[in-house]
C-alpha cells in the first residue's frame, strides 16, 4: 500500500508548513508544473500563450498555497483567502491564454470590459505573489512604475509626458505581450525554470552531496577548511541552483555549522556563506537565472556570455578564498579533523559521473543548440546517470519529488516575475528608460567613471529586499543606457548592472543573502552583511574593470587577457593583505605595511597601463622587504 506520508511530504513556506491533503494537492500542482515544462523545453509544442500563462498562474497559485497573507494567517494550512486568490489567478491569467488571440486579431487599442476587469484582477494578484514572497519592495516599485504613467504631466523634467488613461494602461500591461506576459517572463518560463528543475534532479541524484564531498576532500584539511569547503561548494551548486539565497540555504546548512566548529564566529560563518553563494550567481556554465535575461535582453548567445564570465568569476572566487586563508590564520584555526575529510579518489571514484550531466548541458550549447534544451537532456542524463550507483539510483518516487521541487524551488525567484513585467511595461509605455538614461548622463557631465558610480548605487539600493533577477532587469533598461551611450558595449554594460546587482545581495541594511545566513548562523543580520561584504570586496571593483579593463572579459588577444588577469590575481592577492592586515607567510602587518599593500593594489588593479604595473610591483617588494629580510635571517641562522 501507497503511503501518502512518504510520496506528500510535507510543504515548507515561508512561515508555513502545510501537510496532509493540502500538500498532496500543492504536490499535484507542483509536479504537474515541472512535468510541463519539462516537456515543452525538450520540444516545445506549445502556445506562446500557453507557455507565458501557465508560468504565471501556476506560480501564482503555489505561492498562495505555501505563503500566508498575513503574519497571523494559519501556518498550516490555506485561509479563505488564499483560496479566492488562488480563483482570481486562475480566472484572471486563463483569461488572458484563452482571448489573447481573438484580442490580437479584433480589439487592440480597444479592450472590451472583460479585458479591463480581468486586468485589473491580474495586475493584484502579481502585485500580491511578490508582496508574499518578497515583501514590499517590488510592490512599491511596480505601483510607482503605474502611477508615473497616470502622473505623466506631474514628472519633473525629461521624465513628464502627456499621462494616459487607466485603460490604456491597464490594457498594455495586461492584454498585450510587452508588460506582465512579455519578454520576462517568457525567459524565465522558456530558460530559467528548466534549469531550476535539472538543478532539483541533480541534487536529488546525489550530485549536491558529491560536490560537498568533492569540496571538503580538496580543502577541508587547509586552516579554515570548513570556510573553504562553503566557497567552493557555492560555486559549484550556486551555478545551477539559479538563486543566492537558495544556495544559502541548500549549502549553508551544512557549511555554516562546520564553520562555527573549528572557531569562526557567527557572523563571519554567515558571512563567508552569503558571499561565496552570491558569487554562485556569476559562476559559468550555469550561472543563476538573471543571465538568461541578460542574453534575451542583449539578444547575445547564451554560451559567449558564459565564456566571457570565466576569468572574472574565478578571480572572485580566489580572493574569497584568499580573504577567508588570512582570516583563518589570523583566529589561528585549523582543518577538519582527518578522520573527518573523505579521500579526492573515493570522492571522484563515487561521484565522477556527476558531471557527465554538467558536460552534457555545455556540449550542446557548444553545438549550438538553446539553454533549454540543454536544461532537459541534462535532466535526463541525471535520472540516467544516478543509476548507476544503487544508494543513488532515482525510482518513480524520487523523480516525483524531484519535479515538486524544481516547482517548489522556483516560487522564491518566480514570485517577482510578473511584477516586474508590470515595471517593464511601465518604462516602456512611457519611455522612461531612454529618459532616464539621458537625466542620468546629465547628471554625470558625461562622465563615464561617475556614471557607473551612480548605477552601482542604484543597484544597491534597488536591490534592497529584491532579488538579483528583480534588480538587475529594472536597471537593465533605465541604466545600462546610459552606460551604453557613453560608449561601453552592451553586453559589458549589461554585465556592470548584472555584478552590481548581485552585490545589492550582501550590502546592508537590507540584503537578503546574508539575511538567510544569518538566520542559520543565529548571528546579527547586519554583522552578517558587513561580513559578507568585506569577503566580497572585489564585487564592487568588478563593475568598473568590465568599463576599463574589457580584456577580463576576453576582448583582447590571448597575450592582453593573459597580463590583465594576472595584474588582477596579484592586485587581489594585496587587496586581501590590505583588508585583513595580516600576511599569508608571517602574520599581522603594520599599518605602514597594509598602506603599502593597498597601494599596490591598486596599481594593479588600474586601466592596463605598463608603468603603472610597474609602480605596483616596487610597492610591493617594499611592502614585503621586511618580510623576505626576516626569511633570510631564519634561514642564515639554520
Amino acid at each position: 500500500m501507497i503511503s501518502l506520508a512518504t510520496w506528500f511530504p510535507p510543504v515548507k513556506g515561508k512561515k508555513r508548513t502545510i501537510s496532509g491533503s493540502y500538500s498532496v494537492v500543492y504536490g499535484l500542482i507542483a509536479a504537474g508544473f515541472s512535468l510541463f515544462y519539462l516537456y515543452t523545453s525538450g520540444f516545445g509544442l506549445v502556445s506562446t500563450e500557453t507557455n507565458r500563462g501557465l508560468y504565471l498562474m501556476l506560480t501564482a497559485v503555489l505561492v498562495f498555497l505555501g505563503f500566508p497573507a498575513w503574519r497571523g494567517a494559519p501556518t498550516n494550512r490555506p485561509s479563505i483567502i488564499d483560496i479566492v486568490f488562488i480563483i482570481l489567478a486562475v480566472a484572471s491569467i486563463g483569461y488572458w491564454m484563452d482571448q489573447y488571440v481573438p484580442y490580437a486579431m479584433f480589439r487592440v487599442s480597444d479592450p472590451n470590459q472583460w479585458d479591463l476587469t480581468m486586468g485589473v484582477i491580474a495586475i493584484v494578484v502579481v502585485l500580491e505573489t511578490s508582496r508574499r514572497v518578497l515583501g514590499l519592495a517590488i510592490p512599491i516599485i511596480c505601483i510607482l512604475f503605474l502611477m508615473q504613467l497616470y502622473f505623466g504631466p506631474y514628472l519633473p523634467g525629461k521624465l513628464s509626458h502627456s499621462g494616459m488613461p487607466v485603460d490604456r494602461i491597464v490594457e498594455f500591461t495586461f492584454s498585450t505581450q510587452e508588460a506582465m506576459f512579455g519578454v520576462v517572463t517568457a525567459t524565465f518560463a522558456t530558460f530559467v525554470f528548466p534549469f531550476m528543475i535539472f538543478g532539483a534532479f541533480l541534487e536529488r541524484s546525489g550530485a549536491g552531496t558529491f560536490f560537498m564531498d568533492l569540496a571538503t576532500a580538496l580543502t577541508g584539511q587547509w586552516r579554515g577548511g570548513p570556510a573553504k569547503i562553503a566557497t567552493l561548494s557555492s560555486a559549484l551548486f550556486g551555478s545551477i541552483s539559479g538563486s543566492s539565497v537558495a544556495n544559502v540555504v541548500a549549502s549553508g546548512a551544512f557549511t555554516i555549522p562546520m564553520m562555527k566548529r573549528i572557531g569562526f564566529k557567527p557572523h563571519i560563518a554567515g558571512g563567508i556563506e552569503a558571499i561565496a553563494s552570491t558569487g554562485g550567481q556569476v559562476m559559468p556554465p550555469i550561472m543563476g537565472a538573471g543571465v538568461f535575461i541578460l542574453a534575451t535582453l542583449t539578444q547575445t548567445e547564451y554560451l559567449s556570455i558564459a565564456m566571457m564570465n570565466v576569468i572574472p568569476a574565478i578571480l572572485f572566487f580566489i580572493f574569497v578564498l584568499l580573504m577567508v586563508d588570512l582570516e583563518a590564520m589570523r583566529s589561528g584555526l585549523k582543518g577538519l579533523p582527518v578522520e573527518e575529510i573523505p579521500k579526492l579518489g573515493d570522492v571522484l571514484r563515487r561521484g565522477w559521473h556527476f558531471f557527465i550531466p554538467l558536460v552534457v548541458v555545455i556540449g550542446l550549447l557548444f553545438n549550438g543548440f538553446s539553454p533549454d534544451f540543454g536544461a532537459f537532456w541534462g535532466t535526463v542524463s541525471a535520472l540516467a546517470l544516478s543509476w548507476l550507483r544503487k544508494d543513488t539510483a532515482m525510482g518513480p518516487r524520487d523523480i516525483f519529488h524531484g519535479l515538486i521541487s524544481g516547482a517548489h524551488n522556483n516560487t522564491s525567484a518566480g514570485a517577482a516575475i510578473g511584477s516586474l513585467g508590470v515595471i517593464i511595461g511601465g518604462i516602456i509605455l512611457s519611455g522612461l528608460g531612454l529618459k532616464f538614461s539621458a537625466v542620468l548622463v546629465e547628471f554625470a557631465g558625461g562622465n563615464l567613471l561617475l556614471t557607473v558610480s551612480i548605477v552601482t548605487i542604484i543597484s544597491v539600493i534597488i536591490g534592497m529586499g529584491s532579488s538579483t533577477t528583480g534588480s538587475y532587469i529594472i536597471l537593465a533598461v533605465v541604466a545600462a543606457p546610459a552606460l551604453i551611450q557613453l560608449g561601453v558595449p552592451e553586453v559589458p554594460a549589461h554585465l556592470v548592472v548584472f555584478y552590481a546587482a548581485c552585490l545589492s545581495n550582501i550590502t546592508p541594511p537590507v540584503c537578503v543573502s546574508a539575511f538567510a545566513a544569518a538566520a542559520i548562523a543565529k548571528a546579527d543580520p547586519m554583522q552578517t552583511g558587513f561580513s559578507a561584504l568585506k569577503f566580497g570586496t572585489t564585487l564592487v571593483l568588478v563593475p568598473f574593470s568590465f568599463v576599463y579593463v574589457p580584456e577580463l572579459l576576453l576582448q583582447g588577444t590571448p597575450l592582453e587577457i593573459a597580463f590583465a588577469a594576472a595584474c588582477y590575481l596579484i592586485g587581489y592577492a594585496a587587496l586581501a593583505i590590505a583588508i585583513q592586515g595580516i600576511e599569508f607567510f608571517v602574520g599581522p602587518v603594520s599599518l605602514a605595511r597594509r598602506a603599502l599593500f593597498l597601494a599596490a593594489a591598486v596599481c594593479f588593479l588600474l586601466p592596463m597601463i605598463v608603468w603603472l604595473k610597474g609602480v605596483g610591483l616596487l610597492l610591493l617588494l617594499a611592502a614585503w622587504g621586511p618580510t623576505l629580510k626576516e626569511r633570510r635571517r631564519e634561514r642564515e641562522t639554520a
